[in-house]
């Protein structure tokens, strides 16, 4: 608990800023021509002519949580990168 409360500002505010700069990528990538050709295209599940789906059954549980640690993770860890890296311009700019 003493460790989490260590510059707890910092920290939210770099959190929550990397969340925002990534919101606003994901939300210009929705909008752009790549995008709607995509949705006009559509997409279906299965191949043509009632093929069934190819992909192993059991991705279908797998393929979530696959999805939960990237959009968890990539954020984490370009956090920490941000405060190594803001951490070793201090100490450099200390000297």
């Amino acid at each position: 608990m003493k460790y989490l409360q260590y510059h707890w500002r910092s920290r939210t505010f770099v959190v929550l800023l990397i969340s925002v700069v990534i919101s606003v990528l994901l939300i210009s990538l929705e909008l752009s021509d790549w995008a709607a050709q995509i949705n006009q295209q559509g997409y279906s599940h299965g191949g043509e002519g009632g093929e069934g789906n190819k992909m192993p059954s059991f991705l279908r549980y797998i393929l979530p949580f696959v999805k939960e640690l990237v959009l968890i993770d990539v954020p984490m860890l370009l956090t920490l990168l941000v405060l190594k890296l803001s951490n070793i311009t201090k100490r450099k700019m200390q000297k």
